[in-house]
């Protein structure tokens, strides 16, 4: 399907990207203090009506910041869980604005804009608007609600206009305000959202419908753990890097129990449930589930080894598969025999709302044409200098809605206290959708920056590079243009 990128749309979705960022920037000097914003996590469920009449089972869920003067901005990711689309992905940003009502009672208008597409969906070049007006009734520090909204993708057939259901709840993101290596005060809470681990995962499935069949998986997991490490709660996505299931791709909540067998060794269970599809995976609406047994052995003080074993099936669908998984953790606040412990220092932890256009991306037509993706990345420092990154990114333009990439690597940058600075980024991970030739689905990417900080806290990139296929298929080069926001976080 050809679709056009009208310039206006490049112009329209930096904005809404950009701009609601900028109240965020302003923080004190001096000793590192604690501070926090308050936050909207909000689900969603909506049935869109696709061409000919089929439905959708659309599932939405945004992280909003407020940005003063009852305006909220932040990602928000949407996907299918319903019908046919299984696989179908947007990752973008949204805005909105809160209105009170009554005691109890308000509305929130809005504009939701990202990239994605997938499972044949009419998406055309992937940008996706959704203007809404959310009714809520506040109950304790849930919210519950009533949507209205209208589901666009302007260069492609899906445009629905639907009632949906809503549950958010209200909470804080909590940080320091120094955000560069500093001493630190003690703190009685988890700074961030929560997340006191991180893992990078590699899976692999064996699907059990006897085609033998086995795919490949690299992604990463965030985690929250009790005090005691006894249970824990979290988000894992993940995509295919090995075998004929490029553009595969999984979003899922997940849930941990565990106890220690020896003082550095704990066994237990996993359950997950989320969003999966793509890469000819046939998980038909979209929704899947996970059972494994988990082990972990503590290598060393904040780091962690684990493996996970057991199933994973589709709640419609044909997709049943064994799961083997090995994962590397890193503790990314400090704990001492399970207990929070006060932090030893402030790490400086960056969110990049990033635009890349690659020049070239080869199609699995034969073809070669542009394409531009929005994205998010997530830096953590581990010194002045260098920093680990965890970047999403997706398509809005240039015929190739599907095409979705998540990475993980490290970049090493100049002093992040200089004015102007340069540095550059390696990273590696999953790719593909969108009829984009990935081979398979593992890409390479890397990238040269020069930034201009506005304030210690927020800084303007604009950089070059290039991204391939490590299999073959995709290369090309890319520009990119992003908007850092610094925080600073508690480490050992």
């Amino acid at each position: 399907m050809t679709s056009i990128s009208h310039p206006c749309q490049h112009v329209a979705l930096a904005v809404v990207l950009f701009v609601p960022c900028v109240a965020l920037a302003q923080v004190g000097a001096g000793k590192p203090r604690t501070e926090s914003v308050p936050t909207s996590v909000m689900f969603g469920y909506e049935s869109v009506r696709l061409p000919q009449g089929e439905r959708m089972g659309l599932v939405g869920g945004s992280v909003l910041f407020d940005i003063g003067r009852d305006w909220y901005a932040g990602p928000a990711v949407y996907g299918a869980a319903r019908g046919e689309r299984g696989g179908l992905f947007v990752g973008g940003v949204e805005l909105q604005r809160r209105w009170s009502l009554a005691p109890g009672w308000s509305v929130g208008t809005g504009l939701y804009a990202g990239g994605g597409g997938g499972a044949d969906a009419p998406a055309g070049g992937g940008l996706m608007l959704r203007p809404a007006v959310t009714l809520l009734k506040d109950l304790g520090p849930m919210q519950w609600g009533l949507s209205f909204s209208s589901v666009r993708f302007p260069s492609g057939q899906i445009t629905s206009n639907q009632f949906g259901l809503v549950v958010a709840w209200r909470d804080r993101f909590v940080h320091l305000t120094h955000a560069d290596r500093s001493p630190a005060t003690s703190l009685d809470s988890s700074t961030g959202l929560g997340f006191d681990r991180m893992a990078m995962t590699g899976t692999s499935y064996r699907f059990t419908d006897g085609s033998g069949r086995h795919i490949g998986l690299a992604g990463a997991r965030a985690e929250h753990r009790s005090e005691g490490d006894g249970f824990s709660w979290g988000v894992e996505t993940a995509g295919a890097v090995k075998g004929d299931a490029a553009g595969y791709m999984e979003i899922l909540a997940t849930g941990a129990i565990s106890t220690a067998v020896l003082p550095s060794l704990r066994v237990g269970a996993r359950v997950g449930a989320g969003l999966a599809g793509g890469g000819a995976v046939p998980t038909d609406g979209g929704a899947i589930g996970k059972l494994t047994g988990t082990v972990e052995w503590s290598l060393a003080p904040g780091w962690t080894l684990g493996g996970d074993y057991g199933w994973v099936h589709s709640a419609s669908g044909s997709f049943r598969a064994q799961q083997a998984q090995l994962w590397l953790g890193i503790d990314l606040e400090p704990r001492l025999h399970g207990q929070r412990v006060p932090a030893g220092s402030v790490v400086r932890t960056e969110w990049v709302g990033v635009l890349q256009h690659y020049v070239r991306a080869e199609r699995r037509d034969g073809t070669t044409r542009s394409l531009d993706t929005i994205g998010l990345k997530l830096n953590r420092y581990l010194s002045d200098s260098v920093y680990l990154s965890g970047q999403a990114h997706s398509a809005y333009a240039g015929g190739a809605g599907a095409y979705s990439v998540g990475l993980i690597g490290a970049g090493l940058v100049t002093s992040a206290k200089a004015p102007l600075r340069a540095g550059v980024e390696v990273l590696v991970g999953a790719a593909g959708g969108g009829g984009v030739q990935t081979s398979g689905g593992a890409i390479a990417q890397g990238l040269l920056w020069a930034g201009w900080q506005q304030s210690r806290q927020s800084e303007w990139r604009a950089g070059i590079g290039t991204v391939r296929g490590l299999r073959g298929g995709l290369n090309s080069p890319l520009i990119e243009l992003s908007w850092s926001r610094a925080f600073g976080m508690a480490a050992q």
